[in-house]
């Protein structure tokens, strides 16, 4: 149980930044570019790459390169359960 609460605390503290949470809830509507997220949070490019990084490595999120462009997306499971559930409670989507 120990191990379970430990990661549960990881997850959330990945997603505990307006900005991150911002970014989990446009990607749980479908993948998107560092471009594009940039303008929806009003961050720059590198913000909003270190961001990625921080969801990267809690495992919210995975990457695909089409060509130049490195595309996000909600990794499937409990990140994307409990997004959804903060979306839509708050009426993000």
């Amino acid at each position: 149980m120990t191990e379970r609460v430990h990661e549960a605390a990881s997850v959330l503290k990945a997603m505990a930044s307006e900005t991150r949470l911002k970014i989990m809830c446009a990607l749980s509507e479908g993948e998107q570019p560092v471009n594009q997220l940039a303008d929806m949070t009003g961050q720059s490019q590198s913000a909003v790459s270190q961001h990625l990084a921080k969801l990267r490595a809690a495992g919210l999120v995975e990457s695909r390169r089409d060509a130049q462009t490195i595309y996000y997306r909600c990794r499937p499971g409990i990140a994307q359960a409990i997004i959804d559930t903060l979306c839509n409670y708050y009426g993000a989507k």
